[in-house]
């Protein structure tokens, strides 16, 4: 006789909830984009480097359960990569001529 037990089975959109922190950075993210699209190059690429440094400050301090998707490495390393790029990149926006 084969056991019949029962699967617990969260909802669909449990998983989705679960990466909140993902979901707010790639928010930043594209609405950094969506201002570029729209002829606003430098704000835009502020808006960008704001939501890469977001997931630096997330990853720093949210624990490794509960960062989801933004954990690639080591929290140091993750930390000290996302801040050297949105570092850089704002770096740039700011440094970047607008066009004449």
């Amino acid at each position: 006789m084969a056991s019949t037990g029962t699967v617990s089975r969260s909802p669909w959109w449990a998983a989705w909830v679960r990466e909140w922190p993902l979901a707010l950075v790639l928010l930043t993210i594209g609405a950094g984009l969506a201002v570029v699209a729209d002829n606003h190059f430098k704000r835009g690429t502020v808006l960008f480097a704001g939501g890469v440094c977001l997931a630096a400050l997330l990853r720093a301090v949210l624990p490794n359960a509960r960062t989801g998707l933004l954990a690639v490495r080591s929290r140091g390393l993750d930390v000290l990569t996302l801040a050297a790029l949105g570092t850089a990149t704002v770096v740039v926006a700011v440094l970047v001529p607008p066009p004449a």
